[in-house]
């Protein structure tokens, strides 16, 4: 499986509230709480979530200057490409109590309005990531 292509939900905590550079998004404050970022590895999936969750790595997408704050708790992988991660990004988008975190990250390649979302206090993750993983059947495999 290192060299399938796939999309992802990487599960990252904030413990505190942070301020970072994102790319040409500039200055971002992220408050503390669990983020849920969409994203996709055409070259091979597990390489992509094992950089994610190093934290000595160079910050090449948006993804990696909220890591660099945060922790990576895991992630939920699926089988696709970059249709899967806009898919994905759809359904997160939809949960209740799961709210756009910053407009336009990891989104600069598509028309998603973003991949990164912010699970509300109120919202237990175990929920949010039960809804994801019985999303199987509506990603199309």
């Amino acid at each position: 499986m290192p060299s399938s292509p796939g999309a992802y939900v990487l599960v990252v905590l904030l413990p505190s509230p942070t301020s970072v550079r994102v790319g040409r998004l500039g200055h971002l404050h992220f408050g503390s709480g669990h983020y849920l970022y969409c994203g996709s590895a055409q070259a091979g999936l597990l390489p992509r979530l094992a950089r994610h969750m190093r934290p000595d790595k160079i910050k090449h997408w948006h993804i990696d200057s909220l890591t660099a704050e945060g922790q990576v708790l895991g992630a939920l992988a699926f089988e696709g490409g970059k249709e899967t991660e806009c898919r994905l990004a759809e359904i997160v988008s939809g949960i209740p109590g799961v709210l756009p975190a910053a407009p336009g990250f990891g989104s600069s390649d598509c028309h998603c309005r973003t991949h990164l979302f912010q699970v509300g206090s109120e919202v237990p993750l175990s929920l949010v990531l039960d809804v994801l993983r019985s999303c199987h059947s509506l990603m199309g495999n």
